[in-house]
């Protein structure tokens, strides 16, 4: 059943009235499901992708998320492992591998808003392999471009494909130093015209990280281009990057640490683009940010420990503005014994998952700070994974949106900020979802337009879709 609310928050000085509706699909049964994706607005419907397990359906739905129809896609005669959807306005590409006769084949299938079959392609076949590749993806900022990937022995095999033309652009294997490491491969960044850039930590043996390495592709060629960037006496905590079509470079950012790694003082910030010098920019806290996190005075070289920059906001001018937020995940065993899934019994623990403060660090185009601010919020959840924790990034022209749940419990306040470009904040309390049996995973929201985002919401088992407009 739908169930339409309408909220309306009248703010004072700055935004003269402010207000949002929210609009909430029926209840979908979960229970089948291996996963989904939404897929956003496409030919007119939002539609939902939902793997079930070899078996997958996409669902529509009208402006008033009413659901519309429901089809299978049958995308090959042997069994399909999604690789990854995307959507466009009028169509949906679906990449996928299937094994046949001893082969894997890495392949791509565009359907319009109908579901009806456009075209498939072969991107890649893996020969005479014995267990199922992992194989993963990453898109572009405007989803035109895809870099499919997978590691083996032999290092990482990549594939960059135009998924308009539907062709390939180059492929190619990439030698990493440290064999046998287990690899995080999340900082791939993949540009408009289908460049590849990987940032990575040296050898995980090395007691102190002063440096970071970046693979990139040369556009029109097969080759890599390996480059350092030396940190010098610093230490890095954490990375994240993210490609700036409008720049044409890689952002990289994180935190940095200076003998005690356990410890940040500051964040660091780089513009990196291939085969030129590259100026690394330190901002350390200072006195006041630190006392505003901690909520009391405290020395400079105490630093800040469990935060983790989550997201950046790139600005037009070249600036951006950091996002760190503050996150801890403690293990606790019990004495008690618990029953597991096979029957046997064993001991049990749990796992609580903290998702508090965020700090906000804006960067002018040339490195130095801006503005920065402290987001205050709490929660706290156990058992989890944290899936209902941190925040959703809505961004505008004229301002950055922060969206999360207050508490993590059945009955729950959405809580915001509102921050513009100069840095200033107003705390929103966005809607209440008591008696409206949500439970809504902002983290896996997506922003559809300038003023609306999908979130959406699971509870025993129940999948609801929740749109938000401004």
């Amino acid at each position: 059943m739908m169930k339409p609310i309408f909220v309306f928050l009248f703010t004072i000085v700055t935004f003269t009235t402010f207000g949002q509706s929210i609009t909430i699909s029926e209840e979908l049964a979960l229970r089948n499901d291996y996963d989904y994706t939404i897929l956003g607005w496409v030919g007119g419907d939002l539609l939902l992708f939902r793997d079930r397990g070899h078996e997958f359906f996409i669902q529509a739905f009208d402006e008033e998320l009413h659901l519309k129809w429901e089809r299978e896609i049958l995308l090959s005669p042997h069994r399909a492992d999604i690789i990854g959807v995307i959507s466009h306005p009028d169509k949906i590409d679906i990449l996928y591998g299937v094994r046949d006769k001893g082969d894997y084949y890495i392949k791509h299938s565009a359907y319009d808003h109908s579901i009806t079959l456009i075209d498939t392609m072969t991107l890649g076949i893996v020969e005479n392999i014995f267990i199922t590749p992992k194989v993963q993806m990453v898109s572009s900022e405007d989803e035109n471009k895809a870099v499919v990937y997978r590691e083996d022995g032999e290092g990482l095999h990549l594939i960059s494909y135009d998924l308009t033309a539907h062709i390939v652009l180059w492929q190619n294997t990439l030698k990493l130093p440290g064999g046998g490491f287990q690899r995080d491969f999340r900082s791939i960044e993949v540009s408009n015209s289908g460049e590849f850039y990987l940032t990575v930590e040296p050898e995980k043996f090395l007691q102190k990280v002063q440096s970071l390495d970046v693979y990139s592709s040369l556009p029109g060629s097969e080759e890599f281009i390996h480059e350092s960037i030396d940190m010098g006496e610093q230490q890095v905590y954490d990375y994240y990057t993210q490609f700036d079509n409008l720049h044409h470079d890689l952002v990289i950012t994180g935190l940095y640490s200076d003998r005690n790694a356990a410890r940040a003082q500051g964040f660091y910030f780089v513009r990196y683009q291939p085969g030129l010098d590259q100026t690394i920019h330190l901002l350390p806290f200072d006195e006041s940010l630190l006392s505003e996190v901690n909520g009391k005075e405290v020395a400079i070289s105490r630093g800040l420990s469990d935060f983790n920059v989550q997201k950046v906001a790139l600005r037009e001018d070249g600036g951006a503005v950091v996002i760190a937020e503050l996150n801890k995940e403690f293990s606790r065993r019990s004495s008690l014994p618990v029953r597991r899934d096979n029957g046997t019994f064993g001991r049990g623990g749990w796992v609580d998952y903290y998702y508090e403060d965020l700090i906000l660090f804006a960067i002018n185009p040339d490195g130095t700070p801006h503005w920065k601010k402290v987001l205050r919020k709490r929660q706290y959840s156990q058992d989890d994974d944290a899936i209902y924790s941190s925040f959703f990034l809505f961004k505008t022209p004229a301002r950055l949106r922060f969206l999360f749940n207050d508490e993590i419990k059945q009955e729950n306040t959405v809580g915001g900020y509102e921050v513009s470009g100069t840095g200033y904040v107003e705390r929103k309390t966005v809607f209440n979802t008591d008696y409206q049996r949500l439970k809504l995973r902002f983290k896996d929201g997506i922003q559809v337009a300038y003023n609306e985002c999908i979130v959406p919401s699971e509870r025993n088992n129940r999948l609801n879709l929740v749109r938000i407009q401004y």
